[in-house]
């Protein structure tokens, strides 16, 4: 009998790029399944392309209780046979509890009437994805990859290509490095004049093309920062989350807050450096060779931990410890061409093509 599974991941952008391993894990378990995911409408920046899903569905945040309930409705309409609750909130827990799925599933917490199961929430701090497969675990699913998975279409290789012909010192530089220098939130931002100090490092002791990367609304923060820079740096363009990840995956190294972008770097398997003051960086951060992560050293000894704790040199020589590993990646890769496959299980035989001159006006929506 063919199995229907819900996930209930309802936000924001970074979590629902982190339970897509799960998508994978049960598609490997359950090849003919009916696997469905409930999110916010902004899940669609992430699982639109995802080859594992069935079904995405999206609720109005803005609608009343009636629609909540209709919504409810026809999720228990569906009779779902195993429901995975992975934010536990109020919202995701009333949609998991009123789809009536005989195996429901959330991590113990005042909301645990929602579930048949609830398995204690680990007390130690790993990788989330990690923590994700716990619940899968409980419902006798196997772990699968932790890679994380975000599509994208040729057209948007296509785009950073012109992008690249537009910027010959990317080309020509050994090593290509994005940085990320902002966050919605304050407490989250390590400060610009360090992040200015360490891109001209990076140009001027590596020889590295640096290429500052940013969001709607935060173009004048790249502005800025770029304004307190000796050595020569480059704007990307606006981009959707689908050309960030064709851009960060014909990068070498990227740097940046503990933010969207660098889930997304760990998505596109481009060498990663988080940098986390209050926020967990064991949390949030896969901690292998490629990606790394530096933590604030208030974090644990404060109850707000500053950012800006995390000092310039600590954050170099963290870089000089990564440096043999960022130079022999980017070595192997092709000096006159981009790579334009999404999928990095497959980087052995991945494809590339040559970037093509610019014939028209670069403009990322």
């Amino acid at each position: 009998m063919t199995q229907r599974i819900l996930l209930v991941q309802l936000r924001q952008l970074g979590d629902i790029l982190l339970t897509t391993p799960c998508l994978s894990a049960l598609r490997q378990a359950w090849p003919e399944a009916e696997i469905v995911f409930l999110s916010h409408p902004m899940g669609r920046l992430i699982l639109k392309d995802n080859p594992h899903l069935s079904e995405l569905v999206t609720y109005d945040p803005g609608a009343g209780w009636r629609a909540e309930w209709a919504l409810a409705r026809q999720l228990r309409a569906r009779r779902f046979d195993l429901v995975f609750d992975f934010m536990n909130n109020p919202r995701s827990a009333f949609y998991t509890r009123m789809t009536g799925a005989a195996c429901r599933l959330g991590f113990a917490s005042a909301r645990s009437w929602a579930y048949t199961q609830a398995p204690r929430k680990p007390t130690t701090e790993d990788y989330i994805v990690r923590h994700k497969f716990m619940l899968l675990q409980a419902a006798g699913v196997a772990s699968g990859s932790e890679q994380l998975i975000l599509p994208w279409p040729a057209a948007a290789a296509d785009d950073v290509a012109d992008f690249f012909a537009a910027t010959p010192a990317l080309k020509a530089a050994p090593l290509r490095i994005l940085l990320s220098p902002t966050h919605r939130r304050p407490l989250r931002r390590w400060p610009l004049a360090r992040y200015a100090a360490l891109a001209d490092r990076l140009s001027s002791e590596w020889g590295a093309a640096v290429v500052w990367l940013h969001g709607p609304g935060e173009a004048a923060v790249i502005d800025e920062v770029q304004g307190l820079c000796r050595q020569p740096s480059y704007k990307a363009p606006p981009t959707s989350f689908a050309q960030m990840s064709a851009l960060m995956a014909n990068m070498d190294l990227f740097i940046g807050n503990s933010n969207g972008p660098s889930h997304v770097a760990v998505a596109a398997n481009l060498p990663s450096l988080q940098l986390h003051g209050h926020t967990s960086a064991v949390a949030w951060c896969p901690m292998n060779e490629r990606h790394q992560a530096l933590q604030t050293p208030e974090y644990g000894q404060v109850r707000v931990p500053r950012i800006e704790a995390l000092t310039l040199e600590v954050v170099w020589s963290k870089l000089a410890s990564m440096r043999p590993t960022l130079e022999r990646i980017a070595a192997a890769r092709p000096k006159e061409a981009l790579r334009r496959d999404w999928d990095v299980s497959g980087l052995v035989s991945v494809t590339y093509f040559s970037a093509k001159p610019v014939v028209r006006p670069i403009a990322l929506e």
